[in-house]
């Protein structure tokens, strides 16, 4: 009896480590499935992201030419301002005053002298030439009822915003006219 008990023990310790061995190996198969499902899903995204990249740099690439051909158009444009705008700037009238004109105005009003400066415009260029003069100042002739409306009509003609200084020199003494005969 007692090697009875010895071997049904012995069965059953064999029967309980085989139940944990099919334990084991079927919780084992079923992580293996479970990391190939993984793997599988993986591998699936990484090639739609992929076809996605793909899909991404054809129409950069498509684009690039377009935006190549956009952003000289946009050179082209400023280079054609700046130009423009030295052009505007290196403009000067042959004389050393610019009369503005006084519209419909009675030609005997009052007229106002205002001193233009500028300090970029012309800074390495000798006084006598009219770009030159921009420095101590230009003068300007407005005629106007009063000097609030000349000096809107100067902030009209020279803007701040474009770097110009307008100062008030005073009203514009009439010149004699000569006598009736």
């Amino acid at each position: 009896m007692d090697n009875l008990l010895t071997v049904l023990s012995a069965l059953i310790a064999l029967i309980l480590f085989g139940l944990a061995l099919v334990i084991v190996v079927d919780r084992a198969r079923l992580g293996y499935r479970r990391a190939e499902t993984e793997k599988t899903m993986r591998r699936q995204g990484q090639h739609e992201l992929a076809m996605r990249l793909e899909q991404v740099e054809r129409a950069v690439a498509e684009q690039k030419p377009a935006i190549t051909a956009v952003r000289r158009q946009l050179a082209e444009t400023a280079a054609e301002c700046d130009a423009l705008k030295r052009q505007l700037d290196s403009t000067e009238y042959p004389f050393g005053y610019t009369a503005v004109p006084m519209e419909s105005r009675d030609m005997y009003a009052r007229s106002w002298r205002f001193a233009a400066r500028h300090a970029a415009l012309g800074p390495d260029l000798p006084e006598i030439q009219p770009a030159g003069q921009w420095g101590q100042g230009r003068l300007y002739v407005v005629a106007a009822e009063n000097q609030a409306e000349a000096r809107s009509v100067m902030d009209r003609l020279l803007p701040r915003h474009r770097g110009f200084v307008v100062v008030n020199v005073g009203e514009a003494v009439p010149e004699p006219s000569a006598p009736p005969a």
